[in-house]
């Protein structure tokens, strides 16, 4: 029984990670970001989680005003639907304040609800000092162009790809730096329920990050215009395959 429900649990798990930490983790900040601002408030993209011909979940990345004038709040929420709540409920939000130029992390909020596990952290970027302050008061000296997820996320539209680049990302999560590298693909035609979009194919480099350590290749479709815009991203681990794939945007 114990066997059994590890395995649920690591099916949950690797859901959780294509909803919330692909659309995010996979995207990436290299450098100083671009004056091109393909995004600003009031965007929301909606997608759809599937394994196989199963809808799974939906998931929502969403850009709003902060509380001050020159800080935007980034969000990814993600839940499971009705039938999947049965067997593994998700309801995951993270929350990235950021300032609105530069798009540089000033704090970090995640709560996940997966099945049984909860987990919330909570992360003020000290960028004075650059350090990563956790409100268990730890302190984390952060890497030159550190940001969170989803502060890499947004950083990455910013900014022009090129076919055959190989670009390093350094983020910040869990009280680590992470060091990857993204290969930039062909460009392919990706039809979604939003539409029909040429895009690059990007597939980050994840073998040495957390969960994704053995759980297979991973692949993102992002529209090769102003916008770079994620529609499809597909993840291959131990037990099939996920699929997200966009189905609203504003």
């Amino acid at each position: 029984m114990k066997g059994n429900s590890n395995v649920r649990a690591s099916r949950g798990n690797a859901l959780l990670r294509i909803v919330s930490a692909a659309l995010a983790l996979s995207f990436f900040a290299a450098g100083a970001a671009a004056s091109e601002k393909p995004f600003g408030l009031g965007e929301t993209l909606t997608f759809a989680i599937e394994y196989g011909f199963i809808r799974a979940g939906t998931a929502e990345l969403r850009v709003s005003r902060g509380e001050r004038e020159d800080e935007w709040v980034l969000s990814s929420r993600a839940w499971t639907n009705s039938f999947f709540d049965h067997f593994f409920k998700v309801r995951d939000e993270v929350r990235s304040t950021v300032d609105a130029n530069t798009l540089e992390s000033l704090r970090f909020e995640k709560r996940l609800q997966e099945g049984k596990f909860r987990d919330t952290e909570i992360v003020v970027y000290d960028r004075e000092r650059d350090l990563a302050v956790y409100a268990d008061g730890k302190e984390i000296p952060l890497l030159p162009g550190a940001r969170d997820i989803l502060a890499s996320f947004y950083s990455l539209r910013r900014q022009r790809l090129r076919i055959g680049e190989q670009v390093p990302l350094v983020y910040h999560s869990s009280k680590k730096n992470w060091s990857i590298h993204v290969d930039v693909g062909a460009v392919e035609t990706v039809k979604v329920p939003a539409g029909t979009f040429r895009c690059f194919v990007i597939e980050p480099n994840l073998k040495s990050v957390g969960v994704f350590r053995q759980t297979g290749r991973l692949r993102i479709w992002i529209t090769a215009d102003e916008r770079r815009m994620p529609v499809k991203l597909e993840s291959k681990v131990v037990f099939g395959a996920f699929e997200a794939v966009l189905t609203e945007y504003q």
